[in-house]
């Protein structure tokens, strides 16, 4: 039976990190959206590639790559503030072998770019031989990435094709690059939001797990509610701290009103933090005493355990829920 209230509380906090998580995605993504970071991690990676930024312009304003730039609500390519076209934030692998293979072997030429399919063998050549002046960096690893190109006969057409797909594979190990930092950077922007919410609405993962180890009824609920959640295929984005509070879990702040009517908007009385609100001096039980370093740690402690686990994500919790949901759905006739 002890079993089977640890499980049921290991399931209620893995529900209210759910909570959390979805919470600190949803503030991921305004974020996110609001500073264009996945656009701006593209063009810097392929900036970083291209070594030019006259090469990166030419780039996106290749007419496969301007066809995936962002839209508008009505539809239409839409623009920045400084009235530029909004980067793609995601470029397919042989979109990308195709415009910058083109920007590449136009680099080192004069005049208005061409389609590689109409230049000639030689053209090519002279071409890259102009890289390794302008451009020395591409240049070297061009060398690479077009190898022989110097010794190229006749089959030009099956060496392009060959040479399409080492730029597609070349791009392929950056993108893996690039999306493991930035993972790491939209993981400490989580951490951050979950901390922050954690202190502001008093989500702590210690009380809470003691809470739910001391109520049976409210621990039983929330069970319920996790085993609903649990039917579809992705966490629901409906699932809220309203939710949450509904279902009496134990987060929020929680006041005692005090006699005295002469505190501030804030203050301290006999080591507790003390709110006017309404007219009424209150009490901020939710918070240990002043004088009660233990209390402060552990306090802290726990808004730290809640932004470490919504630094997990929403996917990763939904999975874990999932699972012990289904462990106590199967010892359940036991428990019986």
């Amino acid at each position: 039976m002890q079993l089977d209230a640890i499980l049921e509380v290991v399931i209620g906090l893995v529900f209210v990190w759910l909570v959390i998580s979805v919470a600190t995605m949803e503030g991921q993504n305004r974020i996110g959206n609001l500073l264009n970071w996945r656009a701006n991690y593209l063009e810097k990676s392929i900036l970083n590639m291209l070594k030019d930024r006259t090469l990166v312009e030419k780039f996106y304003n290749h007419p496969l790559v301007l066809e995936l730039a962002l839209k508008d609500k009505e539809g239409k390519t839409a623009k920045d503030k400084m009235g530029r076209i909004k980067r793609p934030e995601y470029i397919p692998n042989p979109i990308f072998a195709t415009a910058a293979f083109e920007v590449i072997m136009n680099a080192g030429k004069g005049g208005a770019d061409v389609p590689v399919d109409t230049m000639s063998i030689e053209q090519m050549k002279a071409s890259m031989n102009s890289l390794g002046e302008i451009n020395p960096e591409l240049a070297h690893v061009v060398h690479y990435l077009f190898p022989k190109m110097g010794s190229i006969t006749d089959d030009i057409e099956a060496k392009i094709v060959e040479y399409r797909k080492n730029t597609e594979g070349w791009f392929n190990d950056v993108m893996s690059q690039t999306s493991s930092l930035y993972k790491i950077r939209a993981q400490w922007l989580a951490f951050w939001i979950g901390l922050s919410l954690a202190i502001i609405i008093n989500v702590d993962t210690i009380h809470i797990a003691q809470k739910l180890w001391q109520e049976p009824t409210a621990r039983a609920v929330i069970v319920a509610q996790a085993q609903v959640e649990v039917q579809s295929e992705t966490p629901s984005e409906n699932i809220s701290f309203s939710t949450a509070r509904s279902l009496n879990f134990p987060i929020g702040w929680t006041t005692t009103e005090l006699d005295s009517n002469s505190c501030n908007l804030l203050g301290v009385i006999n080591y507790q933090f003390v709110i006017r609100s309404a007219g009424k001096c209150l009490s901020v039980t939710s918070l240990p005493a002043l004088n009660n370093g233990w209390g402060i740690f552990v306090k802290l402690f726990g808004y730290l355990l809640t932004a470490l686990a919504a630094a997990q994500g929403a996917p990763f919790w939904f999975d874990i829920l999932r699972k012990l949901v289904g462990a106590k759905q199967q010892t359940a006739p036991a428990s019986k």
